[in-house]
């Protein structure tokens, strides 16, 4: 049985470890309780030894059943816990009090206040998580409501310029023309009624409509409106609403473009409905692990209490259990609540009411370690070891590094064989890392922005490195044997070309084998490390380019 204390290690959230119980120090606490009784134990047997007897099992038994009885009533009163308000009254703390007397009064008293310590910070931390999570839902909301509204208008400004330009060619030379415009005038009037009617919706969500008729007019006489969002810098979502300001500019200050002008309006919704999505998805997320906090905390708390029970033959557990019950971070159900709406809102708008469809966005299954990576890793090195033992005697039967032997191949074709064992050790020490960050338990998928899904493992690593280097080397031994052989130079030297086609060609492959998503990710770091002044750099760029400078050699 795994004890509590390595499963909890195991099961915390790295970036909020300092903020969970700290289980630890509470049971060292406990042990000094343990050994305070130890010391008093040799006295009290010593004092108590004259008046052993024929009748001590029978004193024994009525002592023990006293106790049984007295710590019956009175085991509620064994400890109190006390709620107290700070003087802002938006903060409630806990103290305990000691009401019966114990034998370590010193050691218990030091252990209740830690308690309270852990109590209160776990409280806290959880109620600023709450409201700062809740505030978020509540600006996704209005994010999402903005976004469907501005679907809405697109519809609405696509139908319009459609039905325009039409009636007026087909119009020009009929003889109910006024009566025709005029229908055609009341449709726009309504359309506009139906825009005006969202703008006035989105001015009431915080959006301010600014006129821009003053700077420039059409050739109608008509201003045109701009939109801007006066957001504050700290707000959390600007990206997004950034996203619905430029979508604005579009439908409203270029409204007679045809064609490009939609395209443009509808890529950039897409592109705001995908960042609102994974905000959802982030959300959601951050919901469940403070879910996960919070069972944790309240699991840490129980078996710490049970220990204190066990180690100093009182019940004070149930009393204490009881105030971890009705504290914050286990009564309130906000969290639940707000789960269930990220679900619901995320099923309607995101995943076309499919419930299945939109557990997979909001809860990815993460991909199962499958033993036939190990054992591929296991027989690959194998052959490298083996490949390479043979190219050391080839090349040493060969006399390839002698003094006095042909220069070209160690000039030209030996380098560039090097080239793709370079390669295979930065791959190599990628492998350490991730196994070295997995034990050490960072969140590098947080830190690198890579998808759980889909990330590389560090045995996908190994697994790539050997693959890579065990091909190299079998090309250097071919290309070894062939040399021997008596074949010419010019058709020998196109393996390490093929080679590099090979390996381009497998980093390209449009197909969903040979860890497709990071092949891809890998060509996008290379071209925003390339093509850095057009292309925001993110932490994994840096990361790779850091790398890919450590090999530059200085004079």
């Amino acid at each position: 049985m795994v004890k509590f204390s390595k499963e909890l290690e195991a099961q915390l959230i790295p970036e909020w470890k300092e903020a969970f119980v700290n289980y630890w120090q509470l049971k060292k606490q406990i042990k000094k309780i343990k050994l305070s009784q130890k010391s008093k134990q040799p006295h009290q047997v010593l004092d108590h030894e004259f008046g052993l007897s024929i009748f001590y099992p029978i004193r024994s038994l009525a002592r023990n059943i006293s106790n049984k009885l007295f710590h019956s009533d009175s085991k509620t009163e064994i400890i109190q816990v006390r709620s107290k308000s700070m003087e802002d009254g938006d903060e409630e703390v806990y103290q305990t009090e000691l009401v019966q007397l114990f034998s370590e009064e010193d050691e218990v008293r030091v252990f209740f206040e830690s308690l309270d310590g852990e109590l209160n910070k776990v409280n806290q931390f959880y109620k600023n998580k709450e409201s700062e999570f809740l505030e978020r839902g509540e600006i996704l909301n209005k994010q999402l409501g903005i976004l469907l509204d501005l679907k809405r208008v697109l519809n609405e400004h696509r139908r319009k310029p459609n039905a325009g330009p039409a009636l007026s060619l087909s119009w020009s030379s009929s003889p109910a023309r006024s009566s025709l415009c005029s229908e055609s005038s009341a449709n726009e009037t309504s359309t506009d009624s139906q825009i005006d009617e969202i703008i006035a919706s989105l001015e009431k969500k915080g959006i301010n409509l600014i006129s821009s008729g003053a700077r420039k007019k059409p050739k109608k006489g008509k201003p045109k409106m701009a939109v801007r969002m006066e957001v504050p810098a700290t707000t959390p979502t600007r990206t997004i609403t950034a996203v619905t300001s430029m979508l604005w500019e579009d439908l409203v200050k270029n409204p007679k473009k045809e064609g490009a002008g939609d395209f443009i309006s509808r890529k950039k919704i897409q592109c705001a409905e995908k960042m609102i999505r994974g905000a959802f998805v982030e959300l959601y997320r951050g919901l469940g692990l403070l879910k996960t906090y919070s069972s944790l905390n309240m699991v840490a708390f129980t078996k710490i209490l049970k220990k204190f029970d066990k180690v100093s033959n009182q019940q004070a557990s149930a009393s204490y259990l009881k105030v971890v019950k009705r504290s914050h971070f286990i009564s309130s159900d906000k969290v639940v609540r707000l789960i269930d709406e990220v679900e619901s809102i995320f099923t309607k708008h995101f995943a076309n009411n499919d419930r299945k469809k939109a557990m997979k966005f909001l809860r990815p299954q993460q991909q199962k370690e499958s033993h036939m990576v190990t054992f591929f890793v296991g027989l690959l090195t194998g052959c490298f070891v083996s490949l390479f033992s043979v190219y050391a005697i080839l090349a040493h039967l060969a006399g390839i590094f002698k003094p006095n032997s042909e220069r070209s191949y160690v000039e030209i074709v030996y380098p560039v064989f090097s080239v793709f064992t370079l390669l295979s050790l930065h791959l190599f020490t990628y492998g350490c890392n991730l196994f070295m960050w997995k034990a050490t338990r960072i969140n590098y998928n947080f830190i690198f922005e890579f998808q759980p899904s889909t990330t590389l493992k560090y045995r996908d690593a190994f697994l790539i490195c050997t693959t890579f280097m065990t091909s190299v080397v079998a090309a250097m031994v071919i290309h070894l044997l062939l040399r021997a052989s008596g074949f010419s130079p010019n058709h020998v030297d196109v393996i390490p070309g093929i080679l590099l086609v090979i390996f381009i060609f497998v980093l390209v492959c449009p197909f969903d084998i040979f860890y497709r998503p990071t092949r891809y990710c890998f060509i996008r770091i290379i071209r925003n490390i390339l093509c850095s002044p057009f292309y925001k750099v993110l932490m994994v760029d840096f990361f790779m380019a850091d790398q890919l400078t450590s090999q530059v050699i200085t004079a």
